[in-house]
């Protein structure tokens, strides 16, 4: 499989944690050598609680317009130092950047329909970046290699990265403790067997791209052991597959989207989470925390 990105689309309303993420979307940018494409969103506050009716809104104030624009301009002034090619929009209508704040909490999320979706199934490969995160490098990839349809492009956009950063992939095979608890012996040894198989046939791949790769299989929560993972390997991003938008509306696979979930919530680095149906060719990218 090749991947291909169209572009790559940032949302930012100018906060610190959107100019964290915009310097991974730059990055990003760069490596899969795509054009970034800015929004910045001037939101459109309701008044119906000012006695209006429901449908009546305000338009955006002044203020707002002119604090959009001065969000798309400094990302296009980066984009032009880092000669990433660009275009930008400034739109009427709520913000999407979304944020999570500190790791005290218990994932606490801020607003939104892009969580939301990043969350349950993203109709393209998403990127959450932590405001915390130091400068992008993915020089190390962790890599979920589980046994869904999405696992595939997954695997592929790690690859991409790896391949353009000169990086080591990571990859991870988990055995659902929960699965092995009552298994029998020969089931046990089946579901080690195709682990393994999952993390080879992610070694292969890798290098016939000419990819460094590791390879790990262990037993336990899946989620708690891919963040567990990231931990020991030093990861600079984690790619992990989910079902796509259309999957997920007939019920999908809840082990991947949970993974998916648990991830973008509690990661200390970015993750790019990977649908396995929808438009594959346009990466997302807004902030978090």
């Amino acid at each position: 499989m090749t991947v291909t990105a169209e572009r790559v689309v940032l949302a930012t309303d100018g906060s610190a944690a959107a100019a964290t993420a915009a310097a991974h979307a730059l990055f990003l940018a760069g490596v899969l050598d795509a054009p970034l494409h800015v929004v910045s969103a001037t939101g459109v506050p309701s008044t119906a609680a000012s006695g209006t009716t429901e449908t009546e809104t305000a338009g955006p104030s002044a203020s707002a317009a002119v604090e959009a624009e001065e969000a798309v301009g400094a990302v296009t002034r980066r984009a032009l130092l880092a000669g990433v090619r660009l275009t930008s929009a400034v739109v009427g209508g709520p913000a999407v950047v979304l944020g999570r704040h500190g790791r005290s909490g218990p994932g606490r999320f801020l607003v939104g329909s892009v969580a939301e979706r990043v969350l349950d199934a993203p109709p393209v490969p998403t990127l959450v970046v932590p405001s915390a995160s130091p400068r992008p490098t993915y020089r190390r990839i962790a890599l979920f290699a589980d046994d869904v349809p999405s696992a595939e492009p997954a695997a592929t956009f790690a690859r991409r990265i790896a391949a353009a950063t000169r990086g080591v992939l990571e990859p991870l095979a988990v055995i659902d403790e929960r699965a092995v608890e009552t298994a029998s012996p020969d089931t046990r040894r089946t579901l080690e067997t195709e682990a393994r198989g999952r993390v080879n046939a992610v070694a292969a791949a890798a290098a016939r791209d000419a990819v460094e790769s590791g390879g790990t299989v262990r037993t336990g929560v899946p989620a708690a052991e891919l963040l567990a993972h990231v931990e020991r390997t030093g990861a600079d991003v984690v790619v992990v597959g989910v079902d796509g938008a259309d999957e997920a509306q007939g019920g999908g696979d809840r082990t991947a989207r949970t993974v998916a979930g648990r991830i973008v919530r509690h990661v200390g680095v970015p993750a790019l989470v990977v649908p396995s149906a929808g438009d594959g060719d346009t990466i997302d990218s807004p902030g978090r925390r």
